[in-house]
């Protein structure tokens, strides 16, 4: 089977069976999308209010924004518990269904390809939870995400000439992140589909890439490409309503700022479920290709019988 006849498995097996796995998929991009607006938010304003700007926020302006959170927060005591509780769900929410979700759709995926049920995978994500919650942490310490951050961090404490100096390192530590990231493409399955430990998996999927280097390299291309499309169009498809709700809100608080929350509130609230579902299904398209090529790398073709004489 080759890389396109991969491809194309992966994606009648993602659509043919969506409504069982979708939730799969969604579960934890609905929680990466709020993680990831707050933390976007948050870089937003870092940047806003930092020296590189001009714009940096004296001692008593922080003093007097601290004051009134507190204020605010006092005077809205219940909404506050409430705020806080939600949060730290969404946190834990956060931390612990990708990699239960991972390994159950993992198995999933694997089972469907053997015409076999996919009850009882569940459970196999729930056990293998510690190993993938503990190869999700080594990895992502060579995230993008991370070295955004350690970036963002350098350039708004310590200025432009100190990020330019620093900068062969970081994109020295991006390259091997890519290299690591590259080298450890099969540990996952091999954790779930193997049972090994993250050890051995790492040591395995290495090899196995290495071995395997062309068509390993060449579905991980293909991959990026389709995941910066899909990215690309949940951009431009949320564009549009985007730019309505603002329009339709601006008005709406402009008249009545109850209902201009309302709609805020609800509006916001669709544009992330759409998101979420756009984003969950393209991860079980992934993971359905990446299952579909770990299966035909490791299992040993059947020995055909010697012809008679």
């Amino acid at each position: 089977m080759n890389v396109r006849d991969i491809v194309r498995k992966a994606w009648q097996i993602t659509q043919v069976h969506l409504k069982k796995l979708i939730w799969y998929g969604f579960v934890p991009s609905f929680f990466g999308v709020i993680v990831s607006s707050v933390y976007l938010a948050y870089q937003y304003n870092a940047f806003r209010h930092s020296v590189l700007l001009g714009s940096e926020l004296g001692t008593d302006e922080y003093v007097g924004l601290a004051k009134n959170i507190w204020g605010l927060a006092s005077a809205h005591s219940t909404a506050s518990i409430f705020l806080i509780v939600l949060g730290v769900i969404i946190f834990v929410c956060y931390m612990l269904t990708p990699p239960v979700f991972q390994g159950t759709l993992i198995s999933a995926l694997m089972r469907i390809r053997k015409y076999e049920t996919i009850e009882g995978s569940f459970e196999v994500g729930v056990r293998h939870f510690f190993p993938m919650f503990e190869f999700a942490l080594l990895t992502g310490s060579f995230s993008i995400t991370t070295l955004f951050t350690e970036s963002s961090f350098i350039l708004r404490w310590w200025g432009e000439n100190i990020f330019f100096a620093a900068l062969p390192v970081l994109l020295f530590i991006a390259m091997a992140g890519l290299i690591i990231n590259f080298l450890f493409t099969y540990a996952e399955y091999y954790i779930v589909l193997k049972n090994q430990g993250i050890t051995k998996s790492i040591m395995e999927s290495s090899i196995m890439v290495i071995a395997n280097l062309r068509k390993t390299f060449l579905v991980f291309v293909l991959m990026m490409l389709i995941g910066v499309r899909i990215v690309l169009n949940v951009v431009l498809v949320l564009l549009i309503p985007m730019l309505v709700v603002v329009l339709t809100t601006y008005f709406a608080t402009i008249f009545l700022s109850t209902v201009g929350m309302v709609f805020i509130g609800l509006a916001a609230l669709g544009i992330l479920i759409v998101s979420s579902y756009l984003l969950g299904l393209f991860h079980i398209f992934a993971t359905a290709v990446w299952v579909l090529t770990f299966a035909e790398l490791t299992e040993k073709p059947e020995a055909k019988p010697a012809p008679a004489k």
